[in-house]
């Protein structure tokens, strides 16, 4: 099975701020019986309050066809009507890593209930790391991922790699899912120090949202 995920970040315009309380629940209202009416069409979809100073709302979407997700695109953009647009997106495809061992499907992965929080950034390599021969660099990431699993607070922390070669700006998209944003901050800190993070050139922006409920998007 091909699955290709999708990130949105919407932002609300002030004219949405400007409105009743009772007209920006209607607003949240349309988003979500658009989700529900869809997701028949998905994988799976999740959705988070942004923390970010540029956005407000972050959908995170997967489908076994690009189709479906630029059809959900069009529908949210419907939803949120003049009062929302969005402002960032990240198109890539999920794909067993060449460099682990999978224990369960793809799809299974992604079906998971929501965590507290979740984080999303682009990310890309130097070219330099592509002339490393597959037995090295199967080695210098096998010291990035160890430092990852070891550490006393990455327990929680589901972390998911998806490629974009070719399909966006980035040349990955890497997710992760968590409960503890501090535990979060402190593996990130600790895997400054890995080999593997000499042949990284962008890991920005980054994106950290706030699970608020099945029912509240807004």
């Amino acid at each position: 099975m091909t699955i290709y995920t999708y990130v949105l970040a919407y932002k609300l315009n002030g004219r949405f701020w400007s409105l009743p309380m009772e007209e920006r629940k209607n607003i949240n209202g349309n988003v979500i019986n658009f989700i529900k009416g869809y997701k028949k069409n998905l994988i799976s979809i999740k959705y988070y309050k942004s923390i970010r100073h540029d956005n407000d709302v972050l959908f995170w979407a997967a489908s076994e066809e690009p189709i479906n997700l630029q059809r959900l695109k069009e529908g949210l953009n419907s939803a949120f009507g003049i009062y929302g647009k969005t402002e960032y997106s990240m198109f890539s495809l999920y794909e067993h890593s060449p460099y682990t061992n999978a224990s369960k499907s793809l799809e299974d992965t992604l079906k998971t209930e929501p965590k507290k929080y979740f984080v999303a950034y682009p990310m890309s390599k130097d070219r330099e790391w592509y002339l490393i021969n597959y037995e090295e660099r199967k080695k210098i990431l096998a010291g990035h991922i160890g430092t990852a699993r070891s550490d006393k607070e990455s327990p929680g922390i589901i972390s998911y790699t998806t490629y974009s070669f070719g399909l966006g700006d980035q040349e990955f998209v890497v997710l992760y899912e968590l409960d503890d944003l501090s535990a979060w901050s402190h593996v990130t800190e600790k895997l400054r120090e890995v080999m593997a993070r000499k042949w990284i050139i962008n890991e920005a922006p980054i994106f950290v949202g706030i699970y608020n409920g099945d029912e509240l998007v807004i």
